[in-house]
């Protein structure tokens, strides 16, 4: 083989080599641009589940009484308006309120005077929004709550106390109203992670479940969110007319 031979199979091997060397690259870079696709729709997928997992926790309704209808039913008791609108935060502490039973902390708010703490109830104060998550609740029902919660706190405080009214069921589910009085506290302001009504981006992926998923997840309770949210005593009809509200609000 000539000089001129052995030159140009070399140049051509060189060639050949950086062709199959480029290739290989060219593989390894296309999989691994595949493999970052399907960790992304992974990550996308595991954020939508981790979003879903979050739902907001509820207080509870006394068992026969429906929040959406107690109110045109006759007036509720203060342990009443306690146990179904107050508990929530009132029993735990949370966003900074006075927690039923903590004498030091309900001392000041005692010293008072009950106009004032009337007045604080029924217009909001700090983080409490105007008449906490009772919209509907009376002047005297928020009083007899407030009286409720001192008397338990170890005040003596007298207030004529409402009769417990059993409330009749609604002829028809108002959703907006059982979304105002029972899960606007949570939908309205994101607390605990909950989806605000109108936040569409929010919405999406739950309203893409359907309906029937979102009543039984509002029925059944779903991760951090108590059955019922915080209407014990609401009905199936009752829950699935708020869950169509909020839907109908938030596409």
């Amino acid at each position: 083989m000539s000089h001129q031979d052995k030159s140009l199979f070399t140049t051509f091997a060189a060639v050949l080599g950086f062709l199959v060397v480029l290739a290989f690259v060219f593989y390894f870079v296309a999989q691994t641009a595949v493999g970052n696709k399907d960790a992304a729709g992974d990550n996308s997928q595991a954020t939508q589940t981790a979003d879903e997992n979050i739902k907001p926790v509820g207080n509870v309704v006394v068992a026969g009484e429906s929040s959406a209808g107690a109110a045109s039913a006759g007036p509720r008791s203060g342990a009443d308006v306690f146990n179904g609108f107050c508990m929530a935060c009132h029993g735990t502490g949370a966003a900074g309120a006075p927690k039923v039973g903590d004498k030091a902390a309900w001392k000041p708010r005692f010293a008072q005077g009950m106009d004032t703490l009337l007045n604080h109830a029924v217009n909001g104060i700090r983080a409490m929004p105007p008449k906490g998550t009772c919209g509907d609740c009376s002047d005297d029902e928020l009083k007899g709550a407030i009286a409720h919660m001192l008397n338990e706190t170890g005040f003596k405080v007298k207030v004529d106390a409402a009769a417990p009214v059993a409330a009749a069921a609604p002829a028809a589910a108002d959703g907006k109203k059982i979304y105002d009085t029972t899960c606007m506290a949570c939908h309205a302001t994101g607390a605990a992670g909950a989806p605000k009504v109108g936040d569409k981006a929010a919405w999406a992926p739950r309203i893409a479940q359907g309906m029937d998923t979102l009543a039984q997840h509002a029925v059944a309770g779903i991760r951090a969110m108590p059955p019922r949210g915080t209407c014990a005593a609401c009905s199936d009809d009752d829950l699935k007319a708020a869950m169509e509200y909020m839907v109908g609000e938030s596409k």
